[in-house]
């Protein structure tokens, strides 16, 4: 069974991400990390919630894009929550990037937010 996203956080997320573009998480640049902060404070996110919802994420981009699942990397968490988030939003990125043909991102991310639930509210996200 799939938990709703909390509210908003998909597609703050994967706009976001389409803005934002290639960003090396390693490289200094704190653009992916105060991205990932602002999308997961806006939403009411957790960081364990976060990450469940960024691998439903990537399922459902792997889906969407017709990738072959069986020859699609799965990013490894279990790390630490914050390490994980970080690395699962830069990977997200990427899987955009290589899976979508060009010109075709805002319409995979509409497909996407469409196909990840989400909760119905805010009291619902934040677990009230």
């Amino acid at each position: 069974m799939v938990t709703p996203a909390p509210a908003g956080f998909v597609r703050a997320l994967l706009g976001g991400l389409a803005e934002l573009g290639p960003v090396d998480p390693f490289s200094g640049d704190l653009s992916l990390e105060l991205g990932i902060s602002v999308w997961l404070r806006r939403s009411g996110t957790s960081l364990m919630q976060a990450r469940g919802t960024l691998l439903e994420i990537r399922r459902v981009i792997v889906e969407v894009c017709d990738l072959d699942p069986s020859t699609e990397p799965v990013p490894l968490v279990g790390r630490s929550p914050r390490l994980d988030v970080v690395n699962l939003v830069a990977y997200i990125g990427d899987l955009l990037r290589r899976a979508v043909p060009a010109g075709g991102l805002r319409t995979v991310v509409d497909q996407v937010v469409a196909l990840v639930p989400e909760a119905e509210n805010e009291d619902e996200a934040l677990g009230a």
